[in-house]
């Protein structure tokens, strides 16, 4: 009967289309609550990390290097190969930082990028900015993927990996700088067959709640995926975590 009355009273506040009146906070609350989802997960991790700078007065960037290697040396990422698959370049910084500090010559380096600047408006950033010609590279372990994520990483995945053998595989070591929500579920989805227990996840801009925290949470709950956060620094901005299987609770 409680059901009934619910499931009566929301239709009848659809038919009368009295949410549409409010959409003008629709933002609004979705920031609001994506924040405050940000807020209880740090306040549920942050005690555990030993690595962490929580909380910084400013964003100090050379930081995303510490991290990177501190995990490169708590995990070995340097005794065996890796794939390394990177989304959202720009630049190439952090891609040819770990083409210098990644040494086994057996290890392979992606970089996903359409170098055509954002495809969709992001915090205040526009469609389109952040455009940048693709980096030069003198380390023929590492190659450039051009174009959106939806277009080439599905023909990647199906010529690079087997599900059949994927447990073989190189560790994977996934740097998102997607930055979007949308461009960083589908990499995460796109990939949660081809993961194995172990393989490290980085994050550039965790901390923007409305896209790759969002995201994350997403896919988290929709995938029951167990993990470690290994570190964090710029306040959560740029964060580590292992991915360690499937946890049903």
């Amino acid at each position: 009967m409680k059901f009934k009355i619910v499931a009566l009273l929301k239709d009848f506040i659809l038919f009368t289309r009295i949410p549409s009146l409010f959409s003008f906070i629709y933002r609004p609350l979705k920031f609001v609550v994506n924040a405050i989802g940000l807020s209880r997960w740090i306040n549920k991790h942050n005690a555990d990390l030993s690595f962490n700078d929580f909380f910084r007065g400013k964003r100090v960037y050379t930081q995303r290097q510490a991290l990177h290697q501190y995990v490169i040396d708590k995990e070995g990422l340097n005794k065996d190969k890796i794939d390394y698959l990177e989304f959202g370049v720009f630049g190439g910084t952090s891609f040819k930082w770990w083409l210098k500090n990644q040494n086994h010559l057996e290890s392979k380096f992606f970089g996903f990028d359409t170098f055509e600047g954002l495809p969709e408006d992001w915090f205040l950033f526009k469609k389109g900015d952040m455009s940048m010609s693709q980096p030069e590279l003198d380390d023929d372990r590492g190659q450039f993927i051009k174009g959106l994520f939806q277009e080439t990483l599905g023909d990647f995945l199906r010529k690079n990996y087997s599900l059949e053998n994927r447990k073989s595989a190189a560790r994977k070591v996934i740097h998102m700088d997607a930055d979007l929500f949308s461009s960083t579920l589908f990499v995460l989805t796109s990939l949660a067959p081809y993961l194995n227990d172990g393989d490290i996840i980085f994050f550039d801009e965790f901390s923007v709640p409305n896209h790759e925290f969002a995201a994350w949470e997403t896919f988290v709950a929709s995938y029951y995926v167990d993990y470690e956060v290994l570190g964090a620094v710029n306040n959560y901005y740029q964060i580590a975590i292992k991915y360690k299987g499937i946890k049903v609770n």
